[in-house]
């Protein structure tokens, strides 16, 4: 038996439905999305206005959680764009295409999974990387959350060191040949250049360049997932950032690793959900703005009696079928 609230809840939704963007409007947005990441200047420099809110909060797995639109636009493309610029070979490479793959379109929620091609130019090497996404979108179409998986980083890590490594080997005219000596090399070397050149005065991090190198050349280099870890890894992502702002970044950087950089338990960040805005699809029968003026207790209502549906009927349909048949002025008068 369906509660009076979810009905008179109902009733609502028919009243003053407004209707929302449609799916084409996200599924451009996707696309304008991924265009970006293969073209970072163009959100960085301002050249088109940014996809993100101001309140935005993204989440990627490899890493940690980013809050704000600037630091999410730093870490979505600045990353990029500053290891493009670089002339010794960079451990992340630059998107040189990016397709949507698969998408899935629940107003205000899309799911998409990108194929992004990753160029190592010193290398002459590109190599697919699969990045998956869940996306909340605000009324203005910008993205107000997101939680971002990079599918088989692991993988894509493994397969591209053996081919960067001889090209690093040169680079600090090293004799060694051990792949992951010389990961852990060209890690400590960006690492150090970065912060003795940008991290100075109050945002000096390290005595010298000498003391960050002691430092970083005993740092584990952690593995793929550990991007948000108290790791050589999490550092080398962190230094492509610190030229924007060096006050928030060289804490990344430095010994400490600042509020990045650092260990985690694992239960914890399982179980923290960080974000502004659920990245749960309410019902392809409603949309989110059908939802506006609905009491957050009554959207968990709707919720939960759509998930015990198990007919073919549409739920709106079926809970006005019930409403018509059990209405009454008390219900209605409710409102």
């Amino acid at each position: 038996m369906f509660s009076r609230t979810v009905f008179a809840s109902v009733v609502l939704l028919a009243r003053v439905s407004l209707g929302y963007k449609q799916p084409i409007d996200y599924l451009e947005a996707l696309e304008v999305l991924g265009t970006s990441y293969a073209n970072p200047a163009s959100v960085v420099d301002g050249l088109i206005l940014s996809l993100l809110s101001v309140d935005v909060v993204g989440r990627v797995d490899a890493t940690t959680t980013f809050v704000g639109q600037e630091l999410n636009t730093e870490y979505l493309f600045g990353l990029f764009l500053q290891g493009a610029d670089e002339n010794t070979t960079q451990l992340i490479g630059t998107p040189h295409s990016v397709t949507v793959h698969s998408s899935v379109v629940d107003p205000p929620i899309a799911a998409v999974s990108y194929t992004s091609e990753m160029v190592s130019s010193t290398v002459n090497m590109t190599v697919p990387l699969q990045i998956d996404m869940f996306i909340a979108f605000d009324d203005d179409m910008k993205i107000v959350s997101y939680d971002a998986i990079l599918r088989r980083i692991g993988e894509f890590m493994a397969y591209t060191a053996p081919y960067l490594a001889p090209q690093i080997a040169k680079e600090p005219n090293t004799t060694s040949t051990n792949v992951t000596e010389l990961i852990e090399l060209q890690t400590a070397t960006d690492v150090c250049a970065v912060s003795t050149q940008y991290c100075t005065s109050d945002n000096q991090r390290y005595e010298s360049h000498d003391m960050c190198m002691s430092f970083m050349t005993v740092l584990p280099f952690g593995k793929s997932w550990q991007g948000g870890m108290n790791t050589g890894w999490c550092r080398y992502i962190h230094k492509n950032m610190v030229k924007y702002r060096p006050e928030v970044h060289c804490p990344h950087i430095g010994p400490t690793g600042g509020d990045m950089c650092i260990d985690r338990d694992y239960v914890q960040v399982v179980d923290t959900n960080p974000f502004n805005k659920t990245l749960l699809a309410y019902n392809s029968s409603y949309n989110a703005a059908d939802l506006k003026g609905v009491p957050a207790s009554n959207v968990v209502e709707l919720v939960k009696v759509q998930t015990e549906m198990v007919s073919m009927e549409t739920v709106a349909f079926v809970r006005l079928v019930h409403l018509h048949e059990m209405s009454s002025p008390s219900i209605l008068q409710s409102f």
